[in-house]
C-alpha cells in the first residue's frame, strides 16, 4: 500500500482513507513479527507445530495470525498491536481505545473475532473428520497497551505472558498422539493458501489518472526518471540505475492489474519507445500471452480465470 500512496496527491479524497489503512497494516505486522520472535526463542518442553498467517476456508475464508499445534490440542494466537488504555464493551461488542492526548478510537471485538475463528477452524476440521480440542487467545503485543476492562470466556493476555502460558499450557494428559499431531499438520499444509490480490486501485475505485506515474528513483524518492541509453536517471538527485524498471513493474501489478501490456507499460513507466517498452517486460522474468497486438505479460505461470 505504501506504493500508493506514494503516488497519490495528498489532496485526493481517499488519502486519508489509506494513510490510516496502511498505519494499522504496518502495526499489524510489527505486533506478529514481536510474537514470532517470542516463540522462535521459546524452549516449549512438548513436540508442537506453530504456524504463522494461516488461511483457511469453511463457511467462509478466514486467516489466522498463528496456529500452533500441540500434544493437548491446537492454540490460536489473535494478535493485536494497539497501545494505550483498552476496554473491551459489550452490547455491540467492542474494543475501545483511548490514547494519552484523549483521542477514542473504536475497533472490532478481538474476543468475537477470536470466537468466530475457534468455530471456523472446528469446522474446517470437520471436513476432515478430525477431532480436537481447540484453545485461543488474545495477545496484546506492544509494551503500551493497559487493557482496564476485559471480558469472561476469553483468554486475554499480553505478550510478557505467552511464555509462562505455553510452557505450562497442557494441564490434563496427552489428547493427540505423535500421528493425530502429523496428520493435522498435513492437512493445514494442504489447505492453506494465498489469498488472491485485488489490485489497490481497483479495492480503493481509484483512477489510474490519479496517479503519480513513471519509475521512483531508490535514492531520493523522485518519480519520473528519464530513461536514457542503457540506464535511468534521476534529475533530482542525478543518480543512474539501469534496473530502476524492475520495481516500477512490479508497483504496476500491485497497484493496477495482474497482466500488462507494451502500451500500458509505456503509460505507467512514461516511456515514448515500444521497442524499449518490449525489451523491458522481455527481460522482466514475466511470462508472455498472445501474439501481436493481442500480447500482454502476467506475473504467473498460467492465466487466472
Amino acid at each position: 500500500m505504501s506504493d500508493l500512496i506514494e503516488r497519490l496527491s495528498p489532496q485526493h479524497p481517499q488519502y486519508t482513507r489509506i494513510s490510516k489503512e496502511i498505519g494499522a497494516i504496518k502495526a499489524g505486522d510489527y505486533g506478529e513479527e514481536v510474537i514470532y520472535k517470542v516463540l522462535e526463542q521459546m524452549k516449549i518442553p512438548y513436540r508442537c507445530y506453530i504456524f504463522h498467517k494461516v488461511f483457511l476456508f469453511a463457511e467462509f475464508a478466514f486467516e489466522l495470525d498463528f496456529l500452533i499445534i500441540t500434544p493437548y490440542g491446537v492454540v490460536i494466537l489473535e494478535v493485536k498491536n494497539i497501545i494505550g488504555e483498552l476496554e473491551f464493551s459489550t452490547n455491540p461488542s467492542q474494543l475501545i481505545q483511548r490514547k494519552e492526548d484523549g483521542r477514542i478510537t473504536k475497533y472490532p471485538c478481538p474476543a468475537n473475532q477470536l470466537n468466530e475463528y475457534k468455530y471456523q477452524l472446528s469446522q474446517f476440521f470437520l471436513q476432515y473428520n478430525i477431532s480436537v480440542p481447540i484453545h485461543g487467545v488474545v495477545i496484546f503485543a506492544s509494551r503500551n497497551s493497559f487493557v482496564k476492562h476485559s471480558v469472561s470466556g476469553v483468554k486475554i493476555m499480553y505478550r510478557n505472558e505467552m511464555r509462562s502460558f505455553l510452557r505450562h499450557f497442557p494441564e490434563n494428559s496427552s489428547t493427540l498422539s505423535q500421528k493425530e499431531m502429523e496428520k493435522i499438520k498435513e492437512v493445514i499444509l494442504r489447505s492453506t493458501y494465498s489469498p488472491p490480490s485485488i489490485p489497490l486501485i481497483e479495492h480503493f475505485s481509484i483512477s489510474l489518472k490519479d496517479l503519480k506515474l513513471g519509475v521512483k528513483c531508490e535514492s531520493c524518492g523522485f518519480i519520473g526518471m528519464q530513461k536514457i541509453a542503457r540506464t535511468w536517471y534521476c534529475p533530482t538527485c542525478k543518480e543512474n540505475n539501469s534496473y530502476a524498471h524492475k520495481k516500477a513493474v512490479s508497483t504496476y501489478f500491485s497497484l493496477c492489474k495482474e497482466t500488462i501490456t507494451n502500451k500500458e507499460c509505456r503509460e505507467f513507466l512514461l516511456l515514448n519507445n515500444r521497442y524499449e517498452a518490449k525489451r523491458i517486460l522481455s527481460s522482466s522474468d514475466l511470462v508472455k500471452y498472445g501474439k501481436g497486438s493481442n500480447t500482454y505479460y502476467t506475473n504467473y505461470s498460467s492465466k487466472k480465470c
